[in-house]
């Protein structure tokens, strides 16, 4: 209330000055409000009266000032306006003007948009990387600057987990090539409120075979389809990072990499991975006809599972926010209670979470102000950002110390998946990671149409990968 009576004193006073201003003394009075706990309304409006005077002194002086403008591209209108809500603090924080750049959306075409400027030399000073699967291929490019010196010194990076902290470097060099902010955190989402109701087991499946007799039991006593691992060319990345992914990860002794760098391509962990989705498409557990149309994460996504024609996805926090929230094209209701989750199944029968970085912040290595660059990253990389994303995105902060933030517990159930980010897993790919992501598009749409069985999924992946990048990067066959 108070705020609002000084906002329209400021607007009365100010009527002729520009809207940078205006923004720079809420901004100021905004931080007085938060320290005068401790006044009286009439004491607290009198102490803002000379603070009004104040804070628009320094503001116009400040104004007189040459700032550096560091350009910033953002896209998706959740993430701009997380962006324009904490620029006006950024900009106090660094003393620099920011410029902010909107690009296109959904991801695929923010990237695409953002590589055709790094290779014409025409990108921002700063960016985000959508996954961090991107990251090799940009860094190996010389399109990111190494922000390790002042990533380790940051008094945030000793909050990361390790895990994070890893998925940060190269895996070529080991450098830190970003500033993480936000994490998706990965599980299996089913309908707690169906199971239930037809008497199905909730109980955590700790390997895959027990995962497909529930499978097989909500068959039965629903009728309904069970289960959805997205698969497939169209669904693109989805098919590797929201499928395939997760199944390899179930293995402990199997690494996608090995130890100098190759892709380990003739492991049993990729016939069983693909074994698994062979059983959900002979048994009829899933539904293929919508994972082969255009879009296909609208039918199985946004619908059936909503409406409660399908029981469990792979997902993470963010699809209680956007596929299924309020806000959704299809929200469930009451969805808290209507959808519970499970962790991943293991081969270990040790069920796991999966956790990877998603938009974090790196440096165009060719950017004018550099340094001043990666100190905007960093402070990008602070707690209050992290959370002004995380609660309209459905993720989580990257780091632990986000619990005692005082807007922690605006994140719902989303601090849950949280606490878990220590114990989560991740799948380390290399330079070519593109590559795997289409090759296992390629190999599951071969198993929707039940073209090849789990043996001829694993060579198509494997020719794939090996003609794109070439017989030296895939193990045994150099």
């Amino acid at each position: 209330m108070i705020y609002a009576q000084v906002l329209l004193i400021i607007d009365m006073f100010f009527i002729d000055e520009g809207h940078a201003i205006k923004m720079k003394i809420r901004t100021c009075l905004l931080r007085m409000i938060k320290y005068s706990v401790n006044f009286s309304k009439v004491g607290m409006l009198f102490s803002l009266a000379l603070g009004i005077l104040g804070c628009s002194l320094s503001s116009k002086e400040s104004d007189v000032e040459t700032k550096t403008t560091l350009v910033i591209a953002e896209h998706r209108a959740a993430r701009l306006a997380a962006l324009y809500e904490m620029a006006p603090e950024l900009e106090l924080r660094l003393n620099v003007k920011l410029k902010i750049v909107e690009y296109p959306a959904p991801a695929k075409d923010y990237f695409t948009k953002l590589v055709t400027e790094l290779r014409s030399g025409n990108a921002p000073d700063v960016f985000s990387v959508p996954r961090d699967l991107q990251l090799d291929d940009l860094a190996a490019a010389g399109y990111l600057a190494d922000l390790s010196a002042i990533v380790e010194s940051w008094d945030g990076y000793q909050q990361l987990p390790d895990l994070v902290k890893k998925l940060t470097k190269g895996s070529f060099d080991h450098k830190n090539y970003v500033v993480p902010s936000i994490v998706a955190v990965e599980q299996l989402y089913y309908r707690y409120d169906i199971l239930t109701k037809f008497g199905i087991d909730t109980s955590q499946p700790k390997t895959l075979e027990e995962l497909l007799e529930r499978a097989s039991q909500i068959k039965a006593k629903t009728g309904k389809y069970a289960m959805l691992f997205p698969a497939g060319l169209t669904w693109g990345m989805g098919s590797y990072t929201e499928g395939f992914r997760y199944l390899l990860a179930g293995h402990d002794d199997y690494s996608l990499l090995t130890s100098d760098g190759r892709y380990n391509l003739s492991h049993p962990a990729l016939v069983d991975s693909f074994q698994f989705y062979a059983d959900l498409v002979s048994n009829q557990f899933m539904p293929v006809n919508p994972l082969l149309n255009p879009e296909p994460w609208v039918i199985p996504k946004y619908e059936m599972f909503p409406n409660g024609d399908l029981m469990i996805t792979t997902c993470g926090t963010w699809c209680v926010v956007f596929d299924w929230g309020e806000n959704s094209r299809n929200p469930i209701a009451n969805i808290d209670e209507a959808v519970a989750t499970w962790k991943i199944p293991a081969q270990n029968g040790q069920p796991f979470v999966l956790a990877s970085l998603v938009y974090s912040w790196g440096v165009n290595d060719n950017s004018r102000q550099k340094a001043m660059a990666k100190k905007l990253a960093i402070a990008l990389g602070e707690v209050d950002v992290a959370i002004a994303y995380a609660k309209r995105l459905g993720n989580v902060p990257a780091r632990m110390d986000a619990k005692y933030h005082p807007e922690y517990s605006s994140l719902g159930n989303a601090t849950e998946a949280h606490q878990l980010l220590p114990e989560a897993r991740a799948v380390t790919t290399t330079v070519g990671a593109s590559a795997v992501i289409s090759g296992v598009a390629r190999a599951t749409e071969g198993l929707l149409t039940q073209r090849v069985d789990a043996k001829g999924a694993e060579d198509i992946l494997r020719n794939y990968i090996t003609s794109v990048l070439g017989e030296e990067r895939v193990k045994g066959l150099r």
